[in-house]
């Protein structure tokens, strides 16, 4: 956050930090703080529901440029392989077209997944970009392991580069704001 910042500071965009929806899902008195110590004084806040979203906001978040602010992430909790033929999800959305190692991720819609990104995105699992197969289901997701070297207890992430977003955000129709202000209150949320 510090560095979009100072990176604001700089560019000439106009410098009102915008906290609305609790600071698009990153805490909007973590963001204000923040922002205070680095000289900034002027904050858009759920006062003003309807006014535009400053051009800053991308990079204060790093959703369009800058260095991402946030990470979601979540644990592999089971790896199994399925034959040639054989479905996942709900609705049997994806098929194996051939022997597949495949994972279950503990994220879902619940917390905020997009249930569009279904057979669509992908996570980051063990260094390796993998696509979720099947539809998001509630609390949970499922991921095509094959060729990746991962083990259970290995951490699943996404929105971890301003790129995965702008990705997420193509394969759901969404905005990237959107996407990370959607997350939901199960997710637990840590500031380093």
């Amino acid at each position: 956050m510090e560095s979009n910042l100072r990176s604001l500071s700089t560019t000439g965009l106009d410098s009102v930090i915008d906290i609305r929806c609790d600071a698009y899902g990153h805490g909007s008195d973590w963001v204000s703080e923040s922002a205070r110590e680095l000289g900034f004084s002027a904050f858009l806040t759920d006062d003003d529901p309807i006014a535009p979203i400053p051009e800053s906001t991308g990079l204060t978040y790093g959703t369009e440029h800058g260095e991402r602010v946030a990470v979601v992430s979540a644990e592999l909790v089971a790896i199994k392989t399925i034959p040639a033929g054989d479905s996942v999800s709900y609705g049997y959305t994806w098929t194996a077209p051939a022997e597949s190692r495949i994972g279950l991720v503990s994220l879902g819609f619940a917390d905020g997944l997009p249930r569009a990104g279904s057979n669509t995105a992908s996570l980051t699992v063990a260094g390796h970009e993998v696509p979720i197969i099947g539809r998001i289901a509630m609390d949970q997701c499922v991921v095509n392991l094959s060729g990746v070297d991962a083990q259970v207890g290995d951490i699943a992430s996404t929105w971890d580069t301003v790129e995965s977003v702008t990705v997420w955000a193509n394969a759901t129709r969404r905005a990237p704001l959107s996407l990370v202000s959607g997350l939901s209150w199960r997710v637990e949320r840590s500031w380093i």
